[in-house]
């Protein structure tokens, strides 16, 4: 997603936000989609559904990681 998709998400997120009527949302999700290219739709579903990432690392890793860079 370059900087202009990522401002069209923005856009997106700020008409989704902005009304609570459930026609102008849908009515803003098929703008969006139908001027988006697939793989930025994807990804826009993606988030907008509340998918996650399963996580690849575990946290406490992560921690040792940074304190060892860090050398905390």
């Amino acid at each position: 997603m370059n900087a202009s998709g990522l401002q069209q998400f923005v856009a997106l997120v700020v008409a989704l936000d902005r009304t609570t009527a459930t026609n102008d949302k849908l009515t803003a999700i098929e703008r969006y989609l139908a001027a988006t290219p697939p793989l930025d739709a994807v990804w826009a579903i993606h988030f907008l559904t509340g998918r996650r990432f399963r996580r690849a690392v575990p946290v406490r890793a992560l921690r040792a990681f940074a304190a060892a860079w860090t050398e905390l």
